[in-house]
């Protein structure tokens, strides 16, 4: 393997990160934001009627008759992701726990039927890292891929009719990325060659817009569509560091990087809320996942090498191959006696990535997630809902034979809580 082979690895790498980069449901292993809408297994199109809106239905804005703040927050655990491969039996995930926090504020302009809003949300400790394990160079050491997003949105919804209500929403990511691949492995000889990277600092921004709809058909029936489109992160203003110890050369850091080609999927939705009786509604959704029409190649360039280097610039291009999907989504909710709600959801997904491009690193698509909601009103101005979501056991076969750990397995559990606290005028 020669230099330009090691940042191969290294881009390979960075692009199994790509499905988990969407603020969507087959992203972040998030079916929803915010704990009603997780509740209700993300469906929540044609319902929802807070500041979740601006991730969820832009429309749904225009519901709030005067003004609402939430305040969201979740964690989650990937204790019981694991790893298998030639060299490896099930190595589970070092990093167990990661979060996501929001907030967000919307407004209704005075005597208008136009509502404002904004918001933004961060994510972090997102990615996998497995340390000290074997490699197929006689070695153990770590792999990793870790990234944070921040997300800031800000949005307008109309009711031009008793029964219509239209939204916009133009939201702006700012994603980093840090990554390894066996960066203390430096091997070269007649029957090996290989050299450990890490990344460190990648960054940048993509934009995105969402428009969506609601509309009664009916006092007790309601649908709902939105659009979100595609959006371009180009990442520089990175290092990375290439081991060339069986060389002599020491790790070299070559200080200019960056990464063109990353590119989340445009979005499309339908939903339907049934409120079947005055204490029973029930919703369904499907959102399609344009990935096969999103990345379709990667491109990697590393230059200023900080000390000699057996090559000054390294570039190579990836293809990778994607799948489009839809995600369906169930939710039923019940009103209690006592004015509390309770919540049940279920959402089912496929895998997005061609089997071929898997590798440790990339977040599995989970094929069921369950979750549990509860609604209750703590005073007069403030509501709180909680909700718990669970994604059962599954594993998934590859070779990816252009990185070095022959047949595996890929396996992901996890289980996650989620918060919000809604301030009411």
């Amino acid at each position: 393997m020669t230099a330009s082979h090691a940042s191969r690895l290294c881009l390979l790498l960075a692009s199994s990160l790509l499905p988990q980069f969407s603020f969507a449901a087959n992203g972040l292993y998030l079916t929803a934001y915010g704990a009603e809408q997780t509740g209700v297994g993300g469906a929540d199109i044609a319902h929802i009627n807070d500041t979740g809106s601006l991730i969820a239905n832009p429309a749904g804005l225009a519901n709030i008759k005067h003004s609402r703040a939430d305040y969201t927050a979740t964690g989650f655990s990937i204790a019981r992701v694991a790893h298998r491969d030639e060299y490896n039996d099930d190595v589970r995930v070092s990093n167990e726990w990661g979060g996501v926090v929001g907030g967000a504020y919307a407004q209704r302009l005075d005597d208008t039927n136009i509502v404002l809003g904004g918001g933004v949300n961060v994510a972090g400790g997102l990615g996998y890292v497995y340390d000290n394990i074997n490699t197929a160079f006689g070695t153990v050491d770590d792999v990793s891929a870790m990234f944070s997003l921040f997300r800031f949105s800000g949005g307008a919804a109309w009711n031009i009719t008793d029964n219509l209500r239209l939204g916009i929403v133009i939201a702006t990511t700012y994603a980093t990325i840090e990554q390894s691949l066996f960066e203390d492995t430096s091997v070269a000889n007649a029957s090996q060659t290989f050299f450990g990277v890490k990344i460190r600092d990648l960054s940048g921004w993509g934009g995105d817009a969402k428009i969506g709809v609601q509309y009664d058909l009916s006092p007790s029936l309601t649908i709902g569509i939105n659009y979100t489109s595609a959006s371009k992160i180009d990442l520089d203003g990175g290092s990375m560091t290439v081991n060339y110890s069986a060389l002599g050369n020491g790790r070299v850091t070559y200080r200019d990087v960056s990464m063109a080609g990353l590119e989340t999927p445009q979005e499309f939705g339908v939903g339907a809320h049934w409120q079947a009786k005055p204490d029973l509604a029930i919703a369904i959704e499907a959102n399609w996942f344009d990935w096969a029409g999103a990345t379709r190649q990667l491109k990697i360039n590393a230059s200023n090498p900080d000390a000699a280097a057996p090559v000054n610039t390294l570039s190579q291009s990836s293809s990778l191959k994607m799948h489009s999907r839809i995600v369906y989504s169930l939710g039923i909710e019940k009103a209690l006696a006592s004015g509390d709600v309770v919540r049940a959801g279920y959402s089912y997904h496929s895998l997005i990535i061609d089997k071929g491009s898997l590798s440790p690193t990339f977040a599995l698509t989970p094929q069921h997630d369950y979750a549990l909601g509860y609604g209750t009103k703590l005073n007069a101005n403030w509501l709180m809902n909680i909700a718990f979501a669970y994604q059962p056991r599954k594993s998934v076969q590859y070779n990816n034979t252009e990185l070095p750990f022959g047949d595996s397995v890929e396996t992901n559990e996890s289980f996650s809580v989620h918060f919000t606290f809604s301030k009411l005028p």
